[in-house]
């Protein structure tokens, strides 16, 4: 019997060197990941282009190798560094926006997917990158417009949360305890740890980078094993670990004997290369899933929201609590307006509770010079707005009350700093 679905949910993994798709439809489907070659497990696409000679023709993929050994053109590589640092593009005679490009890449890259399942069933696509920093955000959005015009949902999340949502969809055995990845790739093996905070309601859970390590060319394969042995040691020492997954190219080959011996005493350890794309589509999953926002399990990583926002209102003559933000929520995507009537006074107040449920505060915006008038007899439109992780702005503006008030349209605006006091 298949799980409820809501359609078919994406992961789009973006990274210097390669892009690669996965897909999910149903909620006990453990997904897919596209591959550039049917019937292989070939899912890294180059993240290139190739543009043959004196004609406007692109193209993606495997099809890239071919034409670039049969064809005159140019290879456009490091698509999305370029797109990052908006240097323009020349090919020939020509100039390209890096930003066009890339978005061109990713709408012929979704061709591979296209094969395989019906365009119309696509509901979301979750695009996950090495770094979410406010830059990656600007080109993401830029890309991805095509699909918001068509209705599909988009979301945008770094490799740490593809991390935490692959890790949650596994088995809980798998992550009673932390859970190590070790990613090799380019030189480089950057090490995170996913554990969670089990003493909060909901749990808590972390994913850091906990170790980056650049590895000479010159080392030899004894040599790499050693070095990764200590990376090991260092690393996983003072912890519990149940779970360990190795990704990247660089770990091809039979060379981490000893290392991986170390690595699997007393625990299971993986080997793969689409950790981050199934992640993404898992997120997917669950935001086209999610009903009522509820979370067993809360990511806290260096893009969410660390404190829930609210006010204490009343609704049908009785006190109650309105949610505003939420916390684990991207703090880029959080911003909410409601309409309200104001009680009485010139304030309105805030309370922002850490997902600790300690040190909650109320703060008070005074919005002075408003016009004076009758108790309930004041309409306010209230916004809040993440300017950061840390920096959340309040707009009140006066809407007035009807004809016997006339709105003056004046805006309050506050600036409140959500200070990381929580202790997680």
């Amino acid at each position: 019997m298949l799980g409820r679905s809501t359609g078919i949910a994406v992961g789009y993994d973006l990274s210097n060197k390669y892009a690669q798709i996965s897909y999910i439809s149903s909620s006990d489907d453990s997904g897919k990941t596209v591959s550039n070659i049917p019937g292989s497990e070939e899912y890294n696409m180059p993240l290139c282009l190739f543009k043959r000679s004196e004609v406007n023709q692109w193209f993606v993929g495997r099809e890239t190798v071919g034409y670039s050994t049969t064809e005159e053109g140019a290879i456009v590589d490091r698509l999305w560094e370029r797109a990052l640092l908006g240097e323009d593009v020349t090919v020939a005679e020509d100039t390209f926006d890096p930003i066009a490009l890339l978005g061109l890449y990713v709408k012929r890259s979704m061709a591979y997917l296209y094969a395989e399942v019906d365009k119309k069933d696509i509901k979301g696509i979750m695009f996950t990158v090495p770094s979410l920093t406010k830059r990656a955000i600007e080109v993401l959005e830029m890309i991805s417009t095509s699909f918001v015009d068509a209705g599909i949902s988009v979301g945008f999340q770094g490799r740490d949360e593809s991390i935490f949502y692959y890790t949650i969809k596994q088995p809980q055995e798998l992550w009673q305890y932390d859970t190590f990845v070790f990613d090799y790739e380019d030189g480089v093996i950057n090490t995170y740890r996913f554990n969670i905070n089990k003493r909060t309601k909901p749990y808590v859970a972390f994913v850091d980078n906990v170790d980056e390590t650049n590895l000479s060319a010159e080392l030899s394969y004894d040599e790499l094993d050693n070095t990764f042995l200590d990376i090991v040691r260092n690393t996983t020492d003072g912890h519990i670990v149940t779970c360990a997954y190795l990704l990247g190219e660089g770990f091809s080959g039979d060379w981490c004997k000893e290392s991986l011996r170390e690595l699997c005493r007393n625990r299971r350890a993986f080997r793969g290369n689409n950790l981050y794309s199934r992640g993404a589509c898992y997120a997917m999953q669950e935001r086209l899933q999610r009903e009522d926002g509820s979370r067993n399990i809360v990511f806290l990583g260096k893009d969410k929201l660390r404190a829930n926002v609210g006010m204490n209102v009343i609704r049908c003559r009785e006190q109650s609590y309105l949610a505003l933000l939420n916390g684990g929520d991207n703090w880029f995507d959080s911003r909410v307006s409601k309409e309200m009537i104001l009680d009485k006074g010139n304030s309105v107040n805030l309370v922002i509770t850490p997902l600790d449920g300690r040190n909650v505060k109320e703060v008070t915006v005074v919005l002075e010079g408003l016009a004076e008038r009758e108790p309930m007899a004041t309409r306010i439109r209230v916004e809040t707005i993440m300017e950061s992780q840390s920096t959340l702005r309040i707009n009140v503006t006066d809407l007035g009350f009807g004809e016997f008030y006339p709105a003056t349209n004046q805006v309050f605006t506050k600036q409140i700093q959500l200070e990381d006091n929580t202790g997680l």
